[in-house]
C-alpha cells in the first residue's frame, strides 16, 4: 500500500511540475536538385529541425527555441587569421605573431539557440527581454537580435511599444481606424522611421510599408495586394529601394547569391485548391544592385499527407540561370 501511495504521489508531483511546461516544434527535410545554365547538376539533402519549450508561471513565461540544421544558416564557418611581424632588437630578429578568431553565428549540425527570452506583465505593461529573431517580410530577412528589450501597452486605444537592443532604440505607435491598421515606428538613430498600413475591403487586402531615414539612398518601399475571387487568390507584390534590401516573403528567401540585397522586384501570383492540393504560380522580375533584371517562374504544390506530414514540391526556373526542383517534407507538432 505504501508503495502504491508513494508512486501515486510521485506521478502527481511530476504532473504538477510539467503542468506549466509546453513543448512544440517543427521539422523539414528537403531534396534539392539544381541544374545551372551550363547543364551541370548538383543534388543536396538538407534539414531544419526546431524545438520550442515554454515554461509558464502566472503571467510570466520563459521561451527557449533551439534549432538543428546542416547549413550555416546565418554566416560562414569560423575562421582563424594570423599576422606575423618581424622586429629587430640589437643583433637579434624576433617574430611576433597574433591570431584573430572569427566565429560563425550558426554552426552546421549543432544545436543552436534561436530564441531565448522572458515575457511578463507588470502594471499593465507587457515586457519581453532576451534574444529572438525578427519577422521576415518583403523588405528583409528576420535576423537574430541579442540583449533586446520590448515594452508595450495600450493607451486610449493607441498601442505604444518601446524597443531597445542596447545599440538603437525605437518607439512605435499603432492603432486601427475604420478597419485600417496603421503603425509608425520612430528610431533613435538617423531619424529612421518605419510606417505600415494594412487594410481589407470586399476580399481585397493591401499591405503598404515605407522605411525612411536621413542617410542618403536608404529609402525602402513595399506593397502587397491580395484579392480573393471565386476561390482563387490573386497577388501583386512590389519592392522599390534606393540601395537594396533582402527579403523572405512572396519572392522567396533572398539573402545570398547574385541577387543579394536586390534593388527592385515586381511580381504576380495565383493560388487555388485543386484535388486536395494547394497550387501556386508566381511570375516575377528581380533587379539586382548592378541593375541587371532577371525573370523568375515558380510553381509550388502543397499537399497534406495521411502520415501527418505535409509535402511541398517547388519548381523554380530562373531565366538564363538555374533550374531548381525541390521536394520538401514538413511536420509540425
Amino acid at each position: 500500500m505504501k508503495k502504491i501511495i508513494t508512486s501515486a504521489a510521485a506521478i502527481a508531483l511530476s504532473t504538477a511540475a510539467l503542468a506549466d511546461v509546453s513543448i512544440s516544434g517543427a521539422g523539414q527535410v528537403n531534396l534539392n536538385i539544381k541544374e545551372d545554365n551550363t547543364g551541370a547538376t548538383t543534388n543536396a539533402i538538407t534539414h531544419d529541425f526546431d524545438l520550442k519549450i515554454v515554461g509558464k508561471s502566472g503571467d510570466t513565461s520563459v521561451t527557449l527555441d533551439i534549432e538543428n540544421t546542416n547549413a550555416n544558416a546565418d554566416g560562414a564557418a569560423a575562421s582563424l587569421s594570423t599576422t606575423t611581424v618581424d622586429t629587430t632588437g640589437g643583433n637579434k630578429t624576433f617574430a611576433l605573431a597574433s591570431a584573430t578568431l572569427t566565429p560563425n553565428t550558426v554552426t552546421a549540425n549543432e544545436m543552436n539557440v534561436k530564441n531565448a527570452y522572458l515575457s511578463t506583465n507588470i502594471a499593465g505593461v507587457d515586457l519581453k527581454m532576451g534574444t529572438w529573431y525578427g519577422s521576415d517580410s518583403l523588405l528583409g530577412n528576420g535576423s537574430q537580435g541579442t540583449n533586446q528589450l520590448e515594452a508595450k501597452t495600450t493607451i486610449s486605444g493607441i498601442g505604444v511599444m518601446f524597443e531597445d537592443n542596447m545599440t538603437d532604440s525605437s518607439l512605435t505607435l499603432s492603432g486601427t481606424f475604420g478597419g485600417v491598421s496603421v503603425s509608425h515606428e520612430m528610431f533613435n538613430a538617423d531619424d529612421k522611421t518605419d510606417t505600415q498600413v494594412k487594410g481589407s475591403y470586399n476580399g481585397v487586402s493591401v499591405h503598404y510599408r515605407n522605411i525612411d531615414q536621413d542617410t542618403a539612398n536608404k529609402e525602402k518601399t513595399s506593397i502587397e495586394v491580395n484579392a480573393d475571387v471565386a476561390g482563387v487568390t490573386l497577388t501583386y507584390a512590389d519592392v522599390d529601394t534606393d540601395a537594396g534590401t533582402t527579403s523572405d516573403a512572396f519572392f522567396g528567401e533572398i539573402k545570398s547569391g547574385s541577387e543579394a540585397t536586390f534593388m527592385d522586384a515586381t511580381g504576380f501570383g495565383i493560388k487555388t485548391s485543386l484535388d486536395g492540393n494547394t497550387v501556386q504560380l508566381r511570375s516575377y522580375e528581380i533587379t539586382n544592385t548592378s541593375n541587371v533584371a532577371t525573370d523568375h517562374t515558380k510553381v509550388i504544390v502543397t499537399r497534406p499527407l495521411a502520415s501527418g506530414a505535409t509535402a511541398e514540391v517547388t519548381y523554380h526556373d530562373v531565366d538564363g540561370g538555374d533550374e531548381v526542383f525541390d521536394l520538401e517534407l514538413r511536420i509540425a507538432f
